[in-house]
């Protein structure tokens, strides 16, 4: 048993991003009151040398880019509760307004995405033939199969040909530049999911949910399957909350420090760096890249190390071009636009950093608009040098947004393994790994290739992870 007046319980996390921060933090937080006298250790090692992993804010020339993700949706309460927990609530900034309108180029031009029946009577996105087949969703049965579907099949099936490509494909597309011919329905968007199976439909599930709405009085800003709530982020961007947590870690946050391989010791483990030292942990958090924990798991894990080395990534290049005042070029009026495979364009889709933060992503009239390119159909991304990227990425904002200016700013960034893939088969991984701490006590495996790729996901993962460490460790406190 672990005693506190000899031993001072010690956690080690490999992984810095925001699910490795935001478990160390939170970890520490829990055992303040159970180990009054000294606390619990906690120790994150990162290989790289800044804390935050995909989250990554650059602010250069006036201009304040995001290389990864560009913020969090305010529907759900996880990442809220954490930036409460860490008094950063005066620092969050919320979409603008006019970034509820998001478009699809399609056939030349941009069509704005519809958000209510009228406006989607009124579309030019989809053919008559389309709507009609987006109805029928109604009457069409729901799945009852074994095995896990693929969000292509189920979109044909529900919805029809037609919303697949233009609907679905860009979406997918967007959220994990993925290819949804493999991509797993259950797995990538499980509340999709779960609508079909517990309501028997989409149209079904809204309409039902929307009446329970109702009798409580509530207000809904999308629809069942839509993204809901706002786009969120912080003043002085997303890594605002990275940069929070590891500070509030200090010293426990080790960066250029990685692990190389873990083994059992006793109760505890023994987790060897990359440089040769050692460290006891009295429990262990993988929140690593699932082909890294495929490698120092090998020990402990041997089946499930080698499936989190198979698990695809999705190679992007994220291009910022910035515009400043005078330059000619207006600020676009939404979100931005997503393509579909279909119009075989060079790009995934355009976001209007500076129209969704107004004042806070670009100088004052000036227009940041930020590329995104590659993905897994397009995984010769990562072969293209930063020129050819740049020229591929003015090409195509000139084809589908008129925009032929020479930026004034340009930010390249690369991620060779950006977004990992839930390919069909990954829920029954994500299972296992659900499981790993009953078939090893004290090891846990979070991040954002098994539980969900959002900024929300993975602090849902975060917390449940913290109160589990924190509950294993507590189990083995002496008595006072």
């Amino acid at each position: 048993m672990t005693d506190e007046r000899t031993h001072r319980p010690r956690v080690v996390i490999a992984g810095g991003g925001i699910s490795g921060l935001a478990t160390g933090w939170l970890v520490r937080e829990a055992l303040r009151d159970a180990f009054p006298l000294h606390g619990a250790e906690v120790v994150v090692l990162e290989p790289e040398r800044r804390p935050g992993g995909k989250i990554w804010t650059v602010a250069e020339s006036g201009y304040r880019v995001e290389a990864g993700p560009n913020g969090f949706l305010d529907s759900k309460p996880w990442t809220l509760d954490l930036v409460k927990r860490l008094g950063l609530d005066a620092e969050l900034l919320r979409s603008d307004a006019a970034a509820r309108k998001r478009y699809i180029y399609l056939n030349g031009e941009l069509h704005r995405l519809p958000e209510n029946p009228p406006m989607f009577l009124k579309s030019r996105l989809l053919t008559w033939r389309g709507k009609l087949r987006i109805v029928a969703e109604l009457w069409q049965r729901p799945y009852r199969g074994e095995a896990e579907e693929t969000l292509a099949a189920f979109a044909r099936r529900r919805l029809g040909e037609e919303a697949y490509r233009r609907l679905l494909d860009p979406m997918v597309m967007g959220v994990f530049a993925g290819n949804p011919e493999t991509m797993s329905l259950r797995s990538a968007f499980p509340r999709i999911f779960e609508l079909e199976r517990d309501y028997g439909g989409l149209f079904k599930a809204m309409f039902r949910l929307a009446r329970e709405k109702r009798r409580r009085g509530e207000k809904s800003e999308s629809g069942p399957a839509g993204p809901g709530g706002a786009l969120t982020s912080f003043n002085a961007g997303l890594d605002a909350i990275t940069g929070e947590l590891a500070a509030r870690l200090g010293d426990g946050v080790r960066l250029g420090r990685g692990v190389a391989q873990v083994a059992r010791n006793g109760r505890g483990f023994a987790v060897t760096l990359d440089d040769g030292e050692t460290l006891a942990a009295d429990a262990f958090v993988s929140a690593a890249p699932a082909d890294a924990a495929g490698r120092f798991l090998d020990g402990v894990l041997p089946d499930l190390a080698a499936e989190f080395r198979a698990l695809p990534y999705s190679p992007m290049a994220v291009v910022a071009l910035g515009f400043a005042p005078g330059r000619g070029v207006a600020a676009p009026d939404g979100f931005g636009f997503l393509a579909p495979w279909t119009e075989r364009r060079d790009i995934l889709g355009v976001l209007w950093s500076s129209s969704i933060f107004p004042g806070r992503r670009a100088p004052d009239g000036g227009v940041l608009l930020t590329v995104m390119m590659g993905g897994a159909r397009r995984t010769d991304i990562a072969g293209r040098t930063d020129a050819e990227v740049l020229a591929d990425a003015r090409r195509e904002v000139a084809a589908t947004m008129g925009v032929t200016a020479e930026p004034d700013f340009v930010k390249i960034f690369r991620w060779d393994r950006a977004i990992p893939q839930y390919n069909v088969g990954h829920w029954t991984l994500r299972t296992r790994v659900e499981q790993v701490p009953d078939h090893v006590p004290g090891l846990w495996v979070v991040g954002n290739a098994f539980h969900g790729i959002g900024v929300n996901d993975c602090c849902a993962a975060a917390l449940r992870t913290a109160a589990a460490v924190a509950a294993h460790l507590q189990a083995g406190r002496p008595e006072p």
